[in-house]
């Protein structure tokens, strides 16, 4: 006859196993849980803390661009680069540089305003020839080519405290953004944990029965 006494020490015993079990899976889980919040909290600042670099990055050029800035128009053929096709817009304080690509160019005013004082550059000069000057006063500035007017040489240029000078950098997007990455490996990590444990629980569980 089997020993009860026995086998209800050892039923008891692979209940308080299969306890043991469920608690440290339910610890595991609850760890898991904080790992992946923290790790998430983690991703969210960093991404802040980039974010916020990126805004002071681009105030600093933005100022950088208002106070001494240089730009480079060229007089070439007929036409001034930038200014003839489409009016080269600066921030105040940019210092425009224009250069004489080509033969029998100067800079014709035509209007500006009212508070500023530049007289552009009415000599005629060949190529080789550089002169500059800083506008510090907003508004729209129009010159001409004196010898090339027929030619539409004319120059715009508009300063702007809004205007940037040059383009923005180009962002190549992260192919899988750090949270994502993040959440991925945490994942993983849990379906290993979930399955090395439920291997402890089904051998160790054991049948109530044997």
């Amino acid at each position: 006859m089997p020993d009860r006494d026995g086998q209800s020490t050892l039923s008891t015993q692979r209940i308080s196993n299969r306890r043991d079990v469920l608690n440290a899976i339910g610890v595991a889980f609850i760890s898991i849980g904080s790992a992946s919040l923290g790790a998430a909290q983690e991703d969210g600042e960093q991404e802040d803390g980039a974010q916020e670099n990126g805004e002071q990055e681009d105030d600093e050029q933005e100022d950088g661009a208002q106070n001494g800035d240089t730009v480079t128009v060229d007089l070439v053929d007929y036409a001034y680069e930038p200014g003839t096709d489409s009016p080269l817009e600066i921030p105040p304080g940019t210092t425009v540089e224009f250069v004489w690509i080509t033969d029998q160019h100067n800079i014709a005013l035509d209007s500006q305003p009212e508070e500023s004082d530049w007289d552009g550059h009415e000599p005629i000069e060949n190529a080789g020839f550089e002169y500059e000057h800083t506008f510090e006063v907003e508004g729209e500035y129009e010159f001409h080519c004196t010898p090339h007017l027929s030619l539409g040489m004319v120059g715009t240029i508009v300063v702007d405290p809004d205007a940037t000078i040059g383009g923005e950098d180009s962002v190549v997007p992260d192919l899988v953004p750090a949270p994502a990455m993040t959440l991925v490996i945490v994942t993983v990590v849990s379906l290993l944990a979930v399955v090395g444990l439920s291997y402890i629980f089904l051998k160790y569980g054991g049948s109530s029965g044997e």
